[in-house]
């Protein structure tokens, strides 16, 4: 049985079990409201090469292991996939499971994130939105998928975006020296 905010994009059976279940919960009105609120950012003094380039530093340093960039587009996606439990509980519930019926918990979330960027209004801005997706993984194989509504988790992107291209900054200002390397 789903909620009236999910949809149901996957199952395995109603009467014969035989697969799993694969959930959308679409968000509530003040979830949407929040996300609305969060997405956006805007950076000045960025070109948007240097804009994708941090972004990438900044989602390799989040935990994002696969991180795709489209400059042409302007569009990054990542993802990464997180454990909920242990191993060893992840094993021993297996290993209980073949004795007794156990319902089943949460175990793994998956995280995508979209990143878009355009230029901005004035030169050397950069208009950034981001959407963050997580699916979380039951023992079972079910799993649940909504859109993160959590200011922190969108805050949190935009400082570690913002540490990277202030890093990138500094670097091109004061690049390492190479002594012996110059002209006389």
């Amino acid at each position: 049985m789903t909620d009236d905010n999910e949809q149901v994009t996957g199952q395995g059976g109603r009467l014969l079990r035989y697969s799993s279940t694969q959930l959308r919960a679409e968000p509530s009105e003040e979830e949407m409201n929040a996300y609305l609120q969060a997405r956006d950012r805007q950076l000045s003094g960025a070109s948007l090469p240097a804009v994708l380039q941090a972004a990438r530093q900044a989602l390799q340093k989040l935990g994002y292991t696969r991180v795709e960039v489209d400059a042409d587009y302007g569009l990054i996606q990542a993802k990464k996939n997180e454990p909920l439990v242990s191993h060893a509980r992840q094993v021993l519930r297996g290993v209980l499971k073949i004795k007794v019926p156990l319902p089943a918990k949460p175990d793994h979330q998956s995280t995508a994130l979209l990143l878009s960027l355009r230029p901005g209004s004035q030169p050397h801005d950069v208009l950034l939105r981001a959407r963050i997706e997580q699916t979380v993984w039951d023992s079972s194989g079910n799993s649940r998928t909504m859109l993160d509504s959590d200011h922190a988790a969108y805050q949190q992107l935009f400082e570690q975006l913002d540490a990277a291209l202030n890093a990138r900054v500094r670097q091109i200002k004061h690049p390492a020296s190479h002594s012996g390397c110059g002209v006389f």
